[in-house]
């Protein structure tokens, strides 16, 4: 094996040569142990990938991570309005409601305001805009 071969196999296979194929790693063996820049490339790839695999490796998620997290979930949650929340809600809905209602009698009872009478139907949910539908 050469050195070129040598690298070619260090990116194809890794730097642990139990993992490589049988024929491939005696090549490899038998270089490295003769070959002093071999050995260099093999310890350069070697860290080479140990730094990357540190990179890569996720932080332990522990049980005292999950406690710090769930236990912020329940801060905020108590931190969240009630019943009143919910009612709040309702009733600005029902406000709006009322309020776009009373707009609509308002428009349709003949107070005065000229409105074509597509609009007008619109406004009370009737599709046929104009004769177009």
């Amino acid at each position: 094996m050469t050195r070129e071969e040598f690298s070619e196999a260090l990116l194809r296979f890794g730097g642990n040569l139990d993992r490589w194929p049988q024929e491939a790693r005696a090549a490899a063996q038998a270089l490295v142990a003769a070959d002093a820049e071999a050995a260099r490339m093999l310890a350069e790839f070697s860290a080479f990938e140990q730094t990357v695999a540190e990179a890569v490796r996720p932080q332990p998620f522990g049980a005292a991570e999950i406690g710090a997290v769930l236990a912020a979930i329940d801060r905020e949650e108590a931190a969240w309005p009630t019943r009143g929340f919910w009612f709040l809600g309702a009733g600005a809905s029902a406000v709006s409601f009322a309020a776009g209602f009373a707009l609509v009698l308002f428009v349709v009872s003949g107070s005065g305001l000229d409105l074509p009478l597509p609009l007008v139907g619109m406004a009370l949910g009737d599709g046929n805009i104009g004769g177009l539908l």
